[in-house]
């Protein structure tokens, strides 16, 4: 064996050993969240995961948001779906029923009352409209468009239905019982761009190339798995056979299943060398620390590739909101605040004043009685005024500077909802649970939700292919675990794929010395 050969197999084997149960478990949770609809009914029960899983203060984004359809009655909505409630907070009614099981089939981030009473609900996989008879919900068919609505909203006697890449317009007439695509312009002089971190994240989950990318990477997971089986066993086997003494035929079975792993460890690995080398590079940029320095900036689109489209508001698009005072709209999207004209006809306008939004997505997005926005997310929650230049803290009221280049995609608060009756007003921080500005405590969270509200598979398989699993054990040290697992992850795949050309050479220059001895 020669030396350049026993130095990366130490760079291969150690590695690999120490972190064969991380990357299938990488793999299984990667497999998960490639295809988030069909694992959807599938729930676990949050008394099962850390504390911080669980609900308490409606935290972890269990309310959005909320909206009053009676005297005494409230909506709320969020990651715990649908219920009726009095502006107390005393009394609950469960408002789920019509959606499918499980927790991601009713994740809701937008309840609209139309003029005509109909109520209509976006979610996670598609538009609702509830029907008051049997008080169950209904999904209506929207032909052609993503299933995934972000908002609502109402003008006259039109419906918005946005999605994260068009707008939809259902009319009164027929009562929105079909829709109209609205393809919006691109703003002026703009060029077609996509984030950088959307086009690693679409590389990094096969997206890039449509169901078909996604099956390919699904493989390479399987890939991961068989790859990090093997190599256990050819570790340890050694081992166990040593210890058998007396049954020969064991040690022969053995001996058998490791030359097997063996085997298929080298067919497997150099067949999907270059799979696991794109996936561990990519998977890297995803989370913080190294997705900071990404995360703003743009590139253009791969051609002949899933993100190649001549929509510009492909996958860009968050909410929206009517100002008809300005009769227009504000338009929240991840590349900032637009303004569109009510006619949906001009080119949209990017504000100058901008509001810091956190790379994660935009939460709260209201109205302020004092005019302008509230605008939340885990950057914060804000006064946003555009029109008059107004830029506020909405806690302490006090002027906040515009935020240009490199930032933390997390604030003090990390907003993921709000809820407001005619005295008090809450803010849903994502870890605390409910903040109101008075400090008047929010009821706690009923048995019946509780026991209602577990946590989606997908997001389950999220938390463990981000290792944030493991905070509850390391605290937040863990968002390095990702980082490092791809820097030895791409060593592991370079080490492997020299240590097989070397084997390979070896058995070349073998062959060709015994060609050459039986000749002489």
């Amino acid at each position: 064996m020669s030396p350049p050969y026993r130095f990366f197999k130490r760079f291969h084997k150690w590695p690999a050993i120490i972190l064969a149960l991380f990357f299938i478990f990488f793999a299984l949770s990667g497999i998960v969240m490639n295809h988030r609809q069909f694992f959807s009914p599938v729930d676990v029960s949050r008394n099962w995961l850390p504390q911080e899983y669980r609900y308490n203060n409606w935290n972890n984004a269990a309310v959005k948001g909320s909206i009053e359809i009676g005297d005494d009655s409230v909506l709320i909505f969020g990651n715990i779906g649908i219920w009726l409630t009095n502006t107390g907070f005393t009394q609950f009614e469960d408002w789920n029923h019509g959606f499918p099981e499980g927790t991601d089939n009713r994740k809701v981030s937008d309840i609209l009352q139309t003029p005509n009473g109909n109520l209509f609900a976006a979610t996670l996989f598609g538009l609702f409209r509830f029907d008051s008879a049997k008080k169950e919900w209904h999904k209506t068919t929207l032909h052609n468009v993503e299933s995934r609505i972000v908002a609502l909203e109402i003008i006259s006697d039109t419906l918005l239905v946005l999605t994260r890449s068009r707008l939809l317009l259902g009319f009164i007439h027929d009562n929105y019982s079909t829709f109209e695509v609205k393809e919006l312009q691109a703003p002026p002089s703009a060029e077609k761009q996509v984030s950088l971190f959307r086009t690693i994240w679409v590389i990094h989950s096969g997206e890039i190339l449509g169901l078909t990318g996604k099956l390919l990477v699904d493989l390479g997971g399987l890939a991961m798995i068989l790859l990090s089986v093997t190599g256990l066993l050819f570790f340890v086997a050694p081992k166990w056979m040593r210890r058998i003494k007396r049954s020969i035929s064991l040690k022969n079975k053995l001996k058998n299943t490791t030359r097997w792993s063996y085997q298929w460890h080298l067919k497997v690995g150099i067949i999907f060398a270059f799979l696991l080398f794109v996936a561990s590079l990519t998977g890297m940029f995803l989370r913080p620390p190294l997705l900071i320095p990404i995360a703003g900036k743009e590139v253009k689109p791969l051609k002949y590739t899933h993100l190649d489209q001549p929509n510009y508001w492909d996958d860009k698009l968050r909410d929206i909101h009517y100002e008809p005072q300005y009769h227009g709209f504000a338009i929240s999207t991840s590349d900032g605040m637009y303004f569109l004209n009510e006619n949906l006809t001009q080119e949209p306008l990017r504000y100058k004043l901008q509001p810091p939004v956190s790379v994660m997505g935009i939460s709260v997005f209201r109205h302020h009685p004092g005019g302008g926005y509230m605008v939340g997310s885990f950057s914060g929650i804000f006064h946003w005024n555009p029109y008059d230049e107004i830029l506020n803290d909405f806690r302490t009221g006090q002027p906040v500077a515009e935020q240009s280049g490199l930032r933390s995609p997390f604030g003090e608060l990390a907003v993921a909802g709000y809820h407001s009756t005619e005295n008090e007003e809450w803010i849903f921080d994502y870890n605390a649970g409910a903040i109101s500005k008075s400090g008047k405590p929010l009821p706690g969270m009923p048995t019946q939700i509780l026991q209602q509200s577990g946590m989606s598979l997908w997001n389950l398989a999220l938390e463990i292919h981000t290792w944030r699993i493991l905070k509850f054990l390391i605290g937040d040290f863990y968002i390095l675990v990702v980082p490092l697992a791809g820097i030895l992850g791409i060593f592991i795949v370079i080490s492997g794929v020299v240590m097989w050309v070397l084997r390979r050479r070896r058995k070349h220059v073998t062959m060709i010395k015994s060609v050459c001895s039986k000749n002489e």
